[in-house]
């Protein structure tokens, strides 16, 4: 297979398809793909919502690729490429989906290689990325996990990040501050405590990222950092981590067939329940009360978890 025909391997993938012999191929011919891929970034840049399918294909598998690769040469392509919204129904999750908030911290980390300072910049800039900058965060508390970086220069990053956030208080900076304090109990900078306890009283926090009440506890002492939690994959493989995915998402049909089958038969939790019209009725619920959530917003039944990884599935 060459080049074109992996092209043709990659863009044609479908649904949860992962275009195995299509990326092998384009990563033995690096160069001449990552061009095709720096062409179609480009053209995301400049107008994003200008892709067709077979364009976003290429953006969403070769942008991972440039994780498993570590292509440091591509990190200003990639900031570039994330400085825009990332919620729900936007651009960049329209192409990457659930990638946006799981893979994006193993992207920058990698693709950074070192680089604190280009992710602390794309973090104070003032575009509209939320999730991304979080994301751009997590990636440089790893490279102090790992030693890149030393408990002073990490310091400097979330002093400068926590000025920018506070400068322009926003949903998105709110979420930003709360996600900073999560990362700095998560590796102890204790020296932070008292900024953001002082902040409990200001209604800054985004209370389903990370509560004030959580900041004024001040405790997560056990908890397992990114990269020991495999938040952040220094060794990233692509075909895996989809695989894997694929695996998690979807169920076999058996195994959905006997969860049923021991609730509702004989002797189970749900086998005297009678499904006539009156008990549909009286169970029912207006559609127009449902809640209105994106797939990365935290899920209205209060569980912390974010709607996709919840109620959605």
């Amino acid at each position: 297979m060459n080049l074109e025909q992996a092209l043709l391997v990659i863009t044609n993938a479908h649904g949860n398809e992962i275009p195995v012999a299509g990326l092998e191929v384009a990563k033995k011919n690096w160069s001449e793909f990552y061009t095709e891929l720096e062409r179609v970034i480009d053209q995301f840049i400049t107008n994003d919502s200008s892709l067709n399918d077979e364009q976003k294909a290429i953006l969403f598998f070769g942008t991972l690729l440039l994780a498993e690769l570590k292509y440091s040469p591509a990190l200003p392509k990639c900031l570039q490429m994330f400085s825009r919204g990332d919620s729900f129904l936007t651009a960049i999750e329209d192409v990457f989906g659930d990638a946006v908030t799981e893979l994006t911290p193993t992207l920058f980390y990698n693709v950074a290689y070192g680089n604190t300072q280009a992710l602390s910049d794309y973090i104070v800039d003032g575009h509209q990325a939320m999730y991304c900058k979080a994301s751009a965060m997590e990636a440089v508390f790893a490279q102090y996990e790992v030693g890149t970086i030393d408990k002073a220069e990490l310091g400097e990053h979330v002093t400068l990040w926590l000025a920018a956030f506070l400068a322009l208080p926003s949903e998105t900076n709110s979420f930003l501050i709360s996600a900073l304090a999560d990362y700095c109990l998560q590796y102890q900078l204790d020296d932070f405590k008292s900024q953001f306890t002082d902040l409990c009283d200001k209604d800054l926090f985004d209370e389903d990222r990370f509560s004030q009440d959580e900041v004024k506890a001040w405790d997560r002492a056990d908890a397992p950092k990114l990269i020991e939690s495999g938040t952040i994959e220094t060794e990233f493989n692509l075909v895996d981590t989809l695989n894997s995915w694929a695996a998690d998402d979807y169920p076999s049909s058996d195994d959905e067939f006997d969860v049923f089958d021991s609730l509702m038969g004989e002797g189970g939790l749900l086998s005297n329940i009678l499904y006539d019209e009156n008990t549909i009725l009286e169970h029912s619920v207006p559609v127009s009360s449902l809640p209105t959530v994106g797939r990365n917003e935290p899920c209205p039944c209060g569980s912390g978890k974010k709607y996709k990884k919840c109620c959605l599935q």
